[in-house]
């Protein structure tokens, strides 16, 4: 066939055009810890991007190829040849890719929104360890629709901020032989050290959902993934040398913002309030790897709304942080036990900052930000973290129709950690909130480590204690972990101590007075049947006591989680509960829990088929006792991608409870669908409908984003909410635009 027919001839031309002499990697290992290596040089002609790989523009450039999968044959080269040309200038990193593929009508090309997901994509991936300290990295992600995704990694995949904007570009198109892209990263968006001469750490990979075939440059095995974090781990990464001279161009970068519109709220009858600001963002650059960031008069208009959930537990919910500001460098103030996307604990929690719930109805209330400060880098084997922010005051009558007053309060934080060993490091952490009026003020001070071994072995732990004004003792809260993980076997266990007067207000905590014990053990072997790729058969425990031994809470979690070679699952599980309700109880929905010991079981199963099909789905069922009595809960998703521009969300979930309390006998339901249509990787449109018939409301969200140029954005921002209490009626409109742009200096 054609594709096969031109392969070799590309090679051919490859050596012909002289690329791959300036520096074509190495082909292969010499022992298992002498990891790739690439040596690059400067481009004379830098390369235009527009997605083809033209001989003149890459002729100075140095080849990567090999590729190893780690999945569906551990080991074997890739089924589909891989390319990556690498050059450099003054200004930008470049990447040349081609991916061959031999069924290119089979290539899955259905996202090209900025920072979207692209796990059900053909897509390629660069990351890149700037420090070459094996811990840290950049993340960006291309597909054949030029679309962007980029993460900041920290210790190894521990951190994953996805949240993380950096400026880069991107080009890419489909031919006849598969894909190509071409990406421009400035090295003014990287943080690295300074030197004549820069070695850093680098990996390429690239995924084809329709083999779920994951290739790798430098190999990752299947026992380096066994938490899902191989790639990001950067010990495992090649080298890439050859930079020189390479220095940040400008230092500081402005983004001021102004914006435009109104807001009515048809519960009060208040007159329509228009609404016209101004403020900034600033990042100076104060050494090439250390940063501040300044904001003036913050806005986040352009966030979108929380999803929507109704909580059918004793414990709070917790919602990741969405705005700007706070995103960059946040993972370096991240303490806390944090295993879940639910953690029981986490002393900084950057919510806490612009954001008040009220203590009655737990209404969330926006605190305006004055302004704020953050300062984030990394200096030798030290990495440091600073803010201070200060939030107006507010005054608001809530559901209850009690008044109350949140005083102007400061807030500040202070973080330092250094690397100790190969892949470790050791931290100290200081939190300060003061309200400016009443004299209130509380105060978090923490000690950590990460151990980080060949093995996979990973230790962590960390020591912390508060003071409040007018509280003494009991303020003390330990947590160490330890885990082992490979392809087949993994086990962590984990012990916590909370003490009753521990109080980080400026964090995220499930609960206090507390011992809490955790056991999580997993055996996945690889079964040949069923077109089933991986069985991960889990026995989870967790038992919680109060510090005189009682037991307060416990559970038994066994489960069995099979992956088909499509990657669809079916998981079955079984939760038996222990619950020692305190006195009074707790509310569960419009139910009061009156304190006592409950015994109870819950059983669910969920399927997911293959998502990278233009119509796919998921479903959880759940059924069992509740707290004395029935309980079912039903969650349907399906995903439609009729084309590379359209995707359409809906989800439906459904509970029903029937505890033997007044008022027990209740069902919620949420309903929620997204619309999305890009008309480029940098002009999108996206609309956000729930309906949460539970606290009786409609929310929807629509937002119209373009990054008009790099690092500047026009939003324009419609949200409506509906009281469907009695009937259908309007409770609030509000239309925004905002706009911003960036300056480099």
């Amino acid at each position: 066939m054609l594709y096969n027919r031109l392969y070799p001839h590309f090679l051919i031309a490859f050596a012909i055009c002289g690329l791959a002499i300036p520096g074509t990697a190495n082909s292969s290992k010499k022992s298992k810890n002498l990891l790739y290596e690439v040596n690059i040089q400067h481009a004379a002609t830098p390369p235009v991007l527009d997605g083809t790989l033209s001989k003149n523009e890459w002729k100075d450039a140095a080849v990567i190829y090999n590729f190893t999968q780690k999945e569906p044959i551990e080991g074997a080269p890739s089924s589909e040849p891989t390319f990556v040309l690498v050059s450099y200038d003054d200004t930008y990193i470049y990447f040349g890719i081609r991916c061959f593929d031999r069924e290119p009508n089979k290539i899955v090309a259905n996202e090209m929104r900025r920072d979207y997901d692209l796990s059900e994509n053909d897509y390629f991936e660069i990351i890149i360890d700037t420090f070459h300290d094996q811990r840290n990295s950049y993340y960006f992600a291309t597909n054949s629709l030029g679309a962007r995704l980029d993460c900041e990694i920290k210790t190894e995949g521990t951190h994953l901020n996805w949240d993380w904007d950096g400026i880069w570009r991107s080009a890419a198109r489909k031919d006849e032989y598969g894909w190509t892209a071409e990406v421009a990263i400035p090295f003014q968006t990287l943080r690295f050290d300074n030197g004549e001469h820069l070695t850093w750490g680098i990996n390429f990979g690239r995924f084809i959902p329709r083999k779920r075939e994951e290739a790798f440059w430098s190999p990752i095995s299947r026992d380096d993934d066994f938490n899902s974090s191989g790639k990001y781990q950067a010990s495992k990464f090649g080298t890439l040398r050859g930079l020189f001279n390479i220095k940040h161009q400008s230092r500081v970068k402005i983004k001021p913002y102004a914006i435009g519109g109104a807001e009515k709220n048809f519960v009060a009858d208040n007159p329509i309030d228009k609404e016209t600001d101004v403020g900034l963002d600033a990042k100076v650059h104060i050494t090439t790897n250390l940063v501040a960031d300044l904001t003036i008069n913050t806005d986040f208009a352009q966030v979108e709304s929380d999803a929507e959930e109704v909580n059918l537990s004793r414990f709070n919910l917790f919602f990741p942080e969405k705005r700007d500001f706070f995103i960059e460098g946040l993972d370096v103030f991240k303490v806390g036990e944090q295993v879940s996307s639910n953690p029981f604990s986490l002393l900084f929690f950057s919510r806490r900052i612009g954001l008040h719930r009220d203590v009655e109805t737990f209404e969330l209330k926006e605190r305006p930000i004055i302004g704020g400060v953050k300062m984030t880098g990394k200096a030798g084997r030290y990495e440091v973290g600073l803010l201070e922010v200060y939030t107006e005051d507010i005054e608001y009558t809530n559901l209850n129709n009690n008044r109350f007053k949140v005083p102007k309060t400061n807030f500040a934080a202070f973080r330092i950690k250094r690397d100790i060993l190969q892949r470790s490091s050791i931290g100290f952490m200081a939190l300060s909130k003061d309200e400016v009026e009443g004299g209130h003020y509380n105060r978090t001070f923490a000690m950590d480590g990460t151990f980080n071994f060949d093995n996979n072995i990973n230790v962590y732990g960390y020591l912390a204690k508060t003071k409040t004004r007018g509280v003494s003792g009991g303020d003390l809260n330990g947590f160490v972990e330890a885990s082992w993980g490979s392809d087949r076997y993994y086990l962590r266990s984990s012990f916590t101590d909370i003490g009753k007067n521990f109080n980080p207000e400026m964090g995220f905590l499930q609960w206090t007075d507390i011992r809490k014990y955790n056991l999580s053990m997993t055996f996945s072997p690889r079964p040949k049947f069923l077109n089933t790729r991986q069985t991960h058969f889990s026995y989870d425990v967790e038992y919680i006591t109060d510090h005189d031994n009682e037991l307060q809470y416990r559970t038994f979690q066994p489960g069995i989680f099979n992956v088909f070679n499509n990657e669809s699952f079916v998981f079955v599980g079984l939760t038996n509960y222990y619950d020692r309700v305190p006195d009074p109880g707790f509310f569960l929905g419009p139910a009061l829990i009156p304190g006592g010991v409950y015994k109870y079981n819950v059983a669910g199963a969920s399927y997911s088929s293959d998502l990278s099909r233009k119509v796919a789905g998921k479903v959880r069922l759940g059924a069992g006792s509740f707290y004395d009595g029935p309980f079912y809960s039903v969650t349907l998703s399906s995903f439609f991608h009729p084309g590379k521009k359209v995707s359409i969300d809906l989800n439906w979930n459904w509970n029903r409870v029937d505890v033997p309390f007044p008022n027990g006998e209740f069902t919620t339901t949420i309903l929620a669908g997204r619309l999305n249509y890009s008309f480029s990787p940098d002009l999108f449109v996206k609309t956000f409908v729930q309906w949460n018939d539970f606290n009786k409301r409609v929310v929807s969200n629509i937002l119209l984003s373009y990054i008009y140029r790099p690092g500047s954005n026009f939003y324009l921002v419609y949200n409506e909410e509906w009281d469907t209490g009695n009937g259908v009626d309007v409770a609030n409109r509000t239309v925004l635009a905002k706009l911003t742009y960036l300056f480099s200096l």
